[in-house]
């Protein structure tokens, strides 16, 4: 009987000692898909030559070529972000940073039986911006399409989900940095309140988008070539991360944090039907066409594992500078570390007005760290969403990337 593959989650490692830059420059090409990715694990006091809490007060300057800009329809086209996307969706604790299998009630009896539970879902989502006009607001349109795990001639017609969303966007906003080599990266801020009608400030759905180096297939049957030619498409790419803040809790995430890998298919919105059809669960979709619309380099790219570089360090310990990260004076300061490198801070604010919570993104070429960063600052006198700020840093590392 034919299967298909699940990533097994690595055993989490303790987080050792980061550093942060203080001053921009360039950026150098974000690193490929066989890049060392970080260890899902938690720990106290990171490492950085910055304080959370003083970003909050003091933000760090950014690049004169960064831009912060209200989304709007022209923005949202600058970024990964409208279309059909395809990827895959995993789901890691909040509290040990620890992938979470997919639900087992979700996976066939044969699967559970060869202890061959999934890890991931594979996923299309499929974005529309729609405009209101007499309002003069932003909202977007999201259908997200999810395949169930299916073993033998399952894998032939298989079963789906789908869930549709539309939210406001009048409060979210998108960075674009065009950085000194002439690349260009983006990260999107998608924010929204999901508390219940009698306390709508209670929860924050945080969601936060980066764009990262596009895919390059050859011999693409997607692409237009003539015979002569080698077939090539360019995928953008993202990493799309959330998760929800309760405000009035002391430990901040609530629940999990889902981790979503997807490239760009199509800039056309099929707004779900691409694998779903007309219908809701419609038969013929196979995993060929699932494969094919979400990517091999994805696929089979152990997206969500832990890697690491030859030397057996992982990247993060290629430096030794220390300074413990502090928030209003506390040391109790956590992190989450993820794959993808991606990196959560925040802290149980316990009677504290104001507390926040920062979202990193990680590349590293040759001898350089780069940083892209969203923190979340949240005051208890403001509405809930927060204020957020953008930075961009890059740190020069004492060891070749590659060595």
């Amino acid at each position: 009987m034919m299967m298909r593959a699940a990533v097994v989650p690595s055993s989490p490692l303790l987080l050792h000692l980061l550093t942060q830059a203080r001053t921009i420059t360039s950026f150098a090409p974000p690193v490929t898909i066989a890049r060392p990715q970080i260890c899902s694990s938690i720990n106290r006091h990171v490492s950085t030559t910055s304080s959370l809490f003083d970003m909050m007060k003091n933000p760090t300057s950014c690049s004169s070529t960064a831009a912060s800009t209200p989304l709007t329809s022209t923005t949202l086209g600058s970024v990964a972000a409208g279309g059909d996307h395809a990827g895959l969706s995993a789901t890691f604790s909040s509290k040990t940073g620890e992938l979470i299998p997919v639900p087992e009630h979700l996976v066939p009896e044969s699967m559970i039986e060869w202890g061959e539970i999934p890890s991931y879902f594979e996923i299309l989502v499929s974005e529309d911006l729609l405009e209101e006009n007499e309002e003069k607001k932003t909202k977007m349109e999201r259908t997200t399409i999810t395949v169930l795990p299916e073993v033998g001639c399952g894998i032939d017609n298989l079963e789906t989900t789908k869930k549709v969303e539309e939210f406001n966007l009048h409060t979210n906003e998108s960075r674009h940095v065009k950085w000194k080599d002439g690349k260009e990266q983006d990260v999107l801020v998608l924010d929204r309140k999901v508390g219940p009608s009698t306390a709508p400030d209670q929860l924050v759905y945080v969601e936060t988008m980066f764009q990262v180096a596009s895919e390059v297939v050859t011999d693409d049957q997607d692409a237009a070539a003539t015979d002569n030619e080698d077939r090539e498409q360019v995928y953008p790419r993202r990493i799309r991360v959330t998760f929800t803040i309760d405000t009035t809790s002391n430990h901040i995430i609530k629940d999990t944090i889902t981790i979503n890998i997807e490239r760009l298919y199509s800039t056309t919105s099929t707004k779900g039907t691409r694998w779903s059809g007309p219908q809701h669960n419609s038969g013929g979709l196979d995993a060929r066409s699932v494969m094919n619309t979400i990517g091999k380099d994805i696929v089979y790219g152990d997206v969500f594992g832990v890697k690491r570089l030859k030397s057996g360090e992982d990247v993060w310990m290629m430096d030794d500078a220390v300074k413990r990260i502090v928030i209003e004076g506390t040391e109790d300061d956590d992190s989450i570390r993820l794959p993808q490198n991606i990196l959560v801070q925040f802290h149980n604010k316990e009677s504290s007005q104001s507390w926040g919570i920062e979202l990193s993104h990680f590349d590293v070429s040759g001898s350089k760290m780069y940083r892209r960063s969203v923190l979340r600052a949240f005051d208890s006198s403001e509405d809930g969403f927060g204020s957020v700020t953008y930075r961009e840093e890059e740190k020069t590392l004492e060891n070749d990337y590659n060595d």
